[in-house]
């Protein structure tokens, strides 16, 4: 008998599969899951000398004994500066709210870095004056280490630090000091005639409608082509041009330079990046724009093209080049030196004049008055009277709080020193730390400015501008030895300029009333297209 053959039957293993399968796939999950936790594992131990080497100095302060504003991990004290969701006067405003009238400064984080925050403007007046010889640079000579290629920048004292900042500022502010620009001043009369003649007939075309922003940058253009280039710029005399080019050069480079500001500040959690990315503050094309500008200005001097004994920046410029052998660029630093001073900042400037006299026709009414009352019959004023209208220089001083157009200055410890926080502490400054003053929350304090947003001329009665700048509470133009080099000059442009246009022209608010709004740098200006409605006095 054969054996029975043995016939294995698998059929009773199907109830088995579901969970066969099943452990199969807890196994693919559980391999998965480890496999996570070691990336994640991976992932900590990558991010964690990130995260450390962002806030290894957040306690900086505290081992130091000052009160710090508590910093986010990346952004620091100032998120606005890397999202840009909100600008650097907002982000100050919230620390200074919290903090003053409690503490004389407190520690801030600027990204990573420690920095400190003046809370009290006697402590402003410390820094930029009392003290000044152990804050001698300021944060922009800072950057322009990382500018290498960016030759007219160094050569301008507002990039400039040490020994070069004195001798650069020294030879550029000696072509415009108030002796000189007196000389100059036919220009600015010159060029008040010829805004006025170009309104006239704008207003014509246009309803009497007028987008001052463009207005006031084709005064500022004008003024600024023909006292440092001696040239005819064409903005007020070829206005159908389009674009003028001097016009559009000046705001390319001038825009340019302020938005580079807020990136070197933003870059300063990896300040490689700086060097690695070339970054500069003037752009290229500028660059060769005023250089070759500059060097045909000169030439046309020479050949006698222009009036050899004209006094304005360029003969300045000729001198600087015969008795101390300045280069080329040299010159065309300084030249560039003074359109900073006198073109951007001065024609934003004299645009939010224009619109907070148009906010008030009885503040307006009473500057026009004091103006006729003093003018010629030919309604101009001699330089001597320009300067000794009190009304007038109300009217520049609260226009210029109100703005603030440099809302903060940030200085460089450049020698240790100390800082008296109250009766008994003291706080150690190491030389390298900057040390930032927020002038704008100076300026829009109820403390000192009752009814802050309001514009109120009678403020600053009696030069009492004079008294609240000794005691660090109105820095329109920061203080002390760094000090705005172009305060002369901008003064008699925005004086000149106003002095031209109320005496021609009613200046009307427009439809919408506009709100100054925070920019994506540094400041709460007037936004977009500002038109207000100019009409014209019949004569």
């Amino acid at each position: 008998m054969q054996p029975e053959s043995h016939i294995f039957d698998f059929s009773h293993f199907d109830q088995y599969w579901p969970r066969a399968r099943g452990a199969c796939n807890n196994t693919e999950r559980g391999n998965m899951y480890i496999l996570v936790s070691l990336s994640l594992i991976l992932l900590h131990l990558l991010l964690l000398p990130i995260y450390l080497y962002l806030t290894w100095h957040h306690k900086y302060w505290r081992k130091r004994g000052l009160v710090t504003a508590r910093p986010l991990t990346l952004l620091g004290t100032y998120p606005g500066l890397l999202t840009r969701k909100s600008n650097l006067v907002h982000d100050v405003q919230k620390i200074y709210d919290k903090y003053k009238g409690k503490h004389r400064a407190v520690g801030v984080f600027v990204t990573r870095q420690p920095q400190i925050l003046v809370l009290d403007p006697e402590l402003a007046h410390e820094v930029l004056v009392g003290n000044f010889r152990c804050y001698k640079d300021s944060l922009t000579s800072s950057y322009i280490r990382h500018a290498k290629s960016d030759k007219y920048a160094r050569l301008n004292p507002f990039w400039a630090s040490g020994q070069s900042w004195r001798r650069l500022r020294s030879d550029a502010q000696a072509g415009i000091s108030g002796n000189r620009l007196k000389q100059a001043y036919n220009i600015w009369e010159q060029g008040g005639k010829m805004l006025t003649d170009y309104m006239a007939k704008q207003v014509m075309q246009k309803n009497n409608i007028l987008e001052t922003r463009d207005l006031c940058f084709r005064y500022t253009a004008h003024v600024m082509a023909d006292f440092i280039w001696g040239i005819d710029a064409g903005t007020l005399t070829r206005p159908m041009e389009q674009p003028n080019q001097m016009q559009q050069m000046a705001s390319k480079w001038t825009s340019y330079a302020f938005y580079m500001l807020s990136i070197f500040m933003a870059s300063i959690v990896a300040p490689c990046s700086r060097l690695l990315l070339r970054f500069r503050f003037y752009p290229k094309e500028t660059d060769e724009f005023f250089s070759n500008l500059t060097k045909e200005s000169i030439e046309m001097r020479l050949k006698g093209g222009g009036d050899a004994t004209r006094t304005d920046y360029l003969s300045h410029l000729l001198q600087l080049r015969d008795q101390k052998q300045a280069t080329h660029d040299d010159l065309v630093g300084h030249a560039l030196t003074v359109m900073l001073d006198g073109y951007d900042t001065t024609g934003t400037a004299l645009l939010h004049a224009l619109y907070y006299l148009a906010e008030n026709p009885i503040i307006q009414q009473k500057l026009r008055t004091e103006i006729l009352s003093s003018a010629e019959s030919e309604k101009s004023l001699d330089f001597d009277k320009l300067f000794s209208l009190p009304y007038l220089e109300q009217v520049v001083y609260e226009s210029l709080r109100l703005s603030s157009l440099i809302p903060q200055y940030t200085k460089v410890c450049t020698s240790p020193t100390v800082i008296q926080l109250n009766e008994s502490k003291q706080l150690h400054v190491e030389a390298g730390m900057t040390i930032m003053i927020p002038n704008y929350q100076f300026h829009h304090d109820k403390q000192y400015f009752p009814d802050p947003e309001a514009f109120k001329p009678e403020r600053f009665d009696n030069a009492t501008y004079q008294e609240l700048m000794r005691k660090g509470i109105f820095l329109p133009f920061s203080d002390g030895p760094r000090i705005c080099m172009g305060v002369p000059l901008a003064l008699l442009t925005l004086k000149s300029a106003l002095v031209h246009i109320l005496c021609e022209f009613q200046v009307v608010r427009g439809r919408e009333r506009l709100i100054p709004k925070g920019d994506a740098g540094f400041g709460v200006v007037l936004q977009g297209n500002v038109d207000l409605e100019y009409r014209r006095f019949l004569r």
